[in-house]
């Protein structure tokens, strides 16, 4: 933090957190043993470094590099559990969870490869008698990580699945070279 704001707090009678908000943490580098190789002196660096930066953001009112780290792509699948073939109760539950992840994988593959929609209008004395549209999408997906799987209600289950960045340059990359 910086001084003046620090020495403002002080005078408004928040010593103790003030002076904690206002030290520096401890740092690795002066935690090491004095039998400490060169490649542990090195992450000790590292994460004094890292925690830096950390506290910069902090003082911006940015998050972390960890925190602002979010997946680029995500996508949600939902599915019943009633229309799902089993004998019992927990096997549709399981193929429920399955379908949706399904799901899930279909929102990826078409925000990264693209939808392709086919329509037909047909028209008849300046009236629409007939409108059809369909979508379709075609691609792979790899790399993608469950979020969270979670239940809707007492007949269905919501999953989220996510691609980070450098999972989506690698399946488009190798879509084009197809």
């Amino acid at each position: 933090m910086p001084a003046r704001l620090c020495f403002g707090r002080l005078m408004a009678g928040l010593a103790l957190p003030v002076l904690a908000a206002c030290a520096p943490g401890p740092r690795a580098v002066d935690a090491l043993p004095r039998d400490a190789g060169p490649r542990m002196a090195e992450l000790a660096r590292m994460k004094d470094a890292n925690d830096s930066l950390d506290a910069q953001a902090a003082r911006r009112g940015s998050a972390p590099a960890a925190v602002a780290a979010r997946p680029l792509v995500t996508g949600i699948g939902f599915s019943q559990v009633a229309g799902q073939p089993g004998r019992t109760l927990n096997e549709r539950r399981l193929m429920a969870m399955r379908a949706a992840r399904l799901d899930a994988m279909r929102d990826l593959a078409e925000q990264v490869h693209g939808l392709r929609l086919d329509s037909r209008t047909t028209v008849r004395d300046a009236v629409a008698v007939n409108d059809q549209i369909a979508g379709a999408v075609s691609g792979s997906i790899r790399g993608a990580r469950l979020v969270r799987i979670t239940p809707k209600g007492e007949d269905s289950y919501e999953v989220e699945l996510a691609l980070d960045a450098d999972a989506v340059g690698y399946i488009v990359k190798a879509a084009r070279q197809r």
